[in-house]
């Protein structure tokens, strides 16, 4: 989906940045600014009350629409009230479903937002363009669940980003020309006139092509093909030194078998991350246990009770809990036997080295798992959301925080995706834990970096005890571009590789 906050899809969100013009936007570093909004709301500023509730988004005067028409704060405020409708779907309404009223300003220049519980991270709720604000003259006349089933999911037709949408082939290509209504289009942005983007899901396609010299730039590359990649000389090879990403493997608790933590448990001892890291990811990642890499903070707990790899106490938990092994090595009680299917995104190299890793650690425990992978739209927009025990048990991918470290939208109850809210949410576990709801509330209710750290190291003691996932590592992505491209620099959260899209050019004007 090409609607911001229709999908969580990685290459949905960097797309969103090109075309989407956000309140707020973040750059290479994770520092947020103020996009359509005229500056961050504090409460220095007076915009934010001292208990957190009341929220005021000033927006900037005359900025219009790609097909001329006002943008103002009435499209914000249709905005929240669209992603809180269960009928629409969206990916997350943790934060948006806080808002219990709104006032829109009689010059339509700014929106107070009351919110039935502090709210911290409010402005990350609105920043870069996957959390943009939508045309309400184009789509209230819609109803909320046709809006992603429409023409305008991969092709919009009404947008307020750098760049506009001349052409969309499905799982070929989009080509984004330059948007001349787009708010800084008086000083000269974007500097582009055209980008394609190309799906490409075959990372030996991508390298011949960089090989060829057929491609400016490319994000989240094959580690594996590190060596090859730094050999390209009309290329440079960048790498994050930070992450806001963490890889971890989603226990689906749709699975009967899988709702025993003692299971869950055995499977976090019996991984090797350190082979996951060195061999799968060549180095480029680093040892983390919790949902917080270190480039969230608060968040990151350097001192977390990780589990230990240890297969002999995995075994011995599994003997205690009745799980026998079969003549084939597979435990299994009461004719359940534990073999699961594990998916992720196909076509992905260190995943499937991951994958293969797996496959030994939990066959040394007495657990089998059966590749079945697929393509990531697939499988973010329908496998992980419908949570189709048939099709996975155990699903591994990489979540990505947007400028804060509230963990809400991946693991509370209310985010679990169901048909009543047409599988929005984005907790793929579906775990539901309500003793997480206070600590939540707590990291959510208060501006002190320590109290809200302290909040989240309680919540990751409950993480490590109930494993409702498992962390792997913290990713730490490759991006390249030929050497005549500038201001290519993706950043570590949010929309990532595309962060500051509107300020790409190339030497000479030709890329």
């Amino acid at each position: 989906s090409m609607i911001p906050n229709g999908v969580s899809e990685t290459y949905a969100v960097l797309v969103d940045q090109a075309i989407w013009a956000p309140l707020f936007y973040g750059d290479a570093k994770g520092n947020v600014h103020p996009g359509l909004a005229s500056e961050i709301p504090t409460q220095a500023n007076g915009d934010v009350s001292a208990d957190l509730k009341t929220w005021t988004f000033k927006l900037r005067p005359n900025v219009v629409w790609s097909d001329g028409q006002p943008l103002n704060a009435d499209d914000v405020n249709f905005t929240w009230k669209l992603w809180v409708n269960p009928k629409f779907g969206a990916y997350s309404t943790a934060g948006y479903n806080a808002i219990k009223s709104a006032d829109v300003s009689a010059d339509k220049l700014s929106i107070t937002f009351h919110l039935s519980s502090a709210y911290e991270p409010f402005v990350a709720l609105w920043t870069d363009g996957g959390l943009a604000p939508l045309p309400a003259h184009h789509f209230a006349s819609m109803s909320p669940d046709a809006i992603l089933k429409s023409p305008d999911n991969l092709k919009p037709s009404v947008v307020s980003g750098p760049f506009t949408v001349s052409e969309s082939v499905v799982h070929d290509h989009f080509t984004f020309v330059r948007n001349p209504k787009y708010y800084l289009a008086s000083q000269g942005y974007p500097y582009l006139d055209k980008i394609v983007f190309r799906f490409v899901t075959d990372a030996n396609t991508i390298l011949k092509d960089l090989q060829a010299g057929s491609i400016d730039a490319s994000w989240f590359l094959d580690v594996q093909k590190t060596p090859a990649y730094q050999a390209l000389s009309n290329y440079t090879l960048t790498r994050t030194a930070t992450s806001a990403g963490f890889e971890a493997i989603w226990i689906n608790e749709k699975n009967p078998i899988l709702k025993d933590a003692t299971i869950r448990k055995a499977l976090a001892m019996a991984i090797d991350h350190n082979a996951l890291i060195q061999t799968a990811r060549r180095g480029a990642a680093t040892p983390l246990c919790t949902d917080h890499p270190s480039g969230i903070v608060p968040g990151y707990q350097a001192d977390a009770p990780c589990p230990k790899l240890d297969p002999a106490a995995a075994n011995t938990l599994l003997d205690q809990a009745g799980w026998v092994k079969g003549a084939d090595g597979v435990r299994a009680k009461n004719g359940q036997r534990l073999e699961f299917q594990y998916s992720t995104t196909a076509n992905n190299a260190w995943r499937a080295a991951d994958e293969l890793i797996l496959q030994q650690n939990f066959k040394a425990i007495g657990v089998k798992i059966n590749i079945q992978n697929y393509p990531a739209g697939t499988f973010f927009g329908n496998i992980l959301p419908q949570g189709d025990p048939n099709k996975y048990q155990l699903a591994e991918f990489e979540q990505t925080y947007t400028y804060d470290g509230d963990d809400s939208t991946n693991i509370q109850c209310s985010q679990i995706p169901t048909a009543a809210n047409n599988y929005g949410g984005g907790n793929f576990a579906f775990y539901c834990n309500h003793a997480l709801d206070p600590l939540l509330a707590k990291e959510l209710g208060t501006t002190d970096t320590s109290q809200r750290q302290a909040a989240f190291n309680q919540l990751h003691a409950i993480y490590l005890t109930d494993f409702p996932f498992i962390t792997e590592y913290e990713p730490h992505d490759l991006a390249i571009y030929k050497n005549v491209v500038h201001n290519y620099t993706p950043g570590p959260m949010g929309s990532q590789e595309t962060v500051n899209v509107w300020s790409w050019w190339c030497t000479g004007g030709k890329c």
